[in-house]
């Protein structure tokens, strides 16, 4: 196998900015540390979280939009494929090996001691084998259930804010259809439903342990607005936001 290490960088990318589309003359690693938003390779619209990576071979254009402030590891390299080819697409890191190996990589560059040109491309072979046993063994995302873990942890994490819910079902190789369907299946709820319990249940707590207003608490648990709130959490709950807050009162 040959492979030859270009560049590693480090960034906290501020939430709400874009990077265009670009293409580079290597193949590119990005390391989603923290944050979420979208990435485009190719034509393929990728809904990257915590612990997802993107490969994007070489001169494949490619953007990206963070919706929440994003801390990333990227890295470019040369591989000639001669073992298995690295193919463009979101993956996840499941016992973060990807990551520890890209972190010593950083290191080795920022300490520079002897030889660590040669520790360098040690830790980039390992890199691309992990890289390698990851997609053969997830199929762009994981088998069904780690699909769908990871769906539901990140509609979860994310349930506050605008969520792309083609694109998460486009970062795990489906239609939306077909994602919904295998989502509900597994749930019991469709992703918008999941979304919309998992906001109640964020307003349900604010309800009782804060002060914060009707408007407050929409705006904080993604709601459009307070009448879109009031109809939701009535809906699923069987009563009123205000009227909730009363009736569980700790006297």
């Amino acid at each position: 196998m040959n492979c030859s290490f270009d560049f590693l960088y480090h960034f906290v990318r501020e939430a709400d900015s874009f990077i265009d589309f670009h293409t580079h003359a290597s193949y590119e690693i990005v390391y989603y540390i923290s944050g979420s938003g979208t990435t485009q390779i190719g034509k393929s619209v990728y809904a990257y979280a915590p612990g997802t990576f993107t490969i994007i071979p070489p001169h494949t254009k490619h953007n990206e939009y963070r919706h929440t402030e994003s801390e990333v590891l990227f890295a470019c390299f040369s591989y000639d494929n001669a073992m298995f080819n690295l193919i463009n697409g979101l993956y996840i890191d499941h016992d973060h090996k990807l990551e520890h190996l890209l972190r010593a990589m950083q290191e080795e560059l920022g300490s520079k001691r002897n030889y660590y040109h040669l520790t360098l491309h040690g830790l980039l072979c390992q890199a691309i084998a992990e890289i390698g046993r990851l997609v053969d063994t997830t199929d762009s995302a994981g088998t069904t259930n780690d699909k769908v873990n990871y769906a539901k942890n990140f509609l979860e994490q994310y349930a506050s804010e605008s969520i792309d819910l083609q694109a998460i079902a486009s970062s795990l190789g489906y239609s939306y259809d077909h994602f919904r369907h295998f989502f509900k299946k597994e749930t019991g709820y469709s992703p918008n439903q999941f979304v919309i319990r998992k906001r109640v249940e964020n307003a349900k707590a604010l309800l009782l342990h804060t002060e914060k207003s009707m408007i407050e608490i929409a705006h904080e648990c993604g709601f459009s607005n307070a009448p879109q709130f009031s109809m939701l959490f009535s809906k699923h709950t069987g009563v009123a936001p205000r009227a909730f807050r009363m009736d569980n009162q700790i006297v």
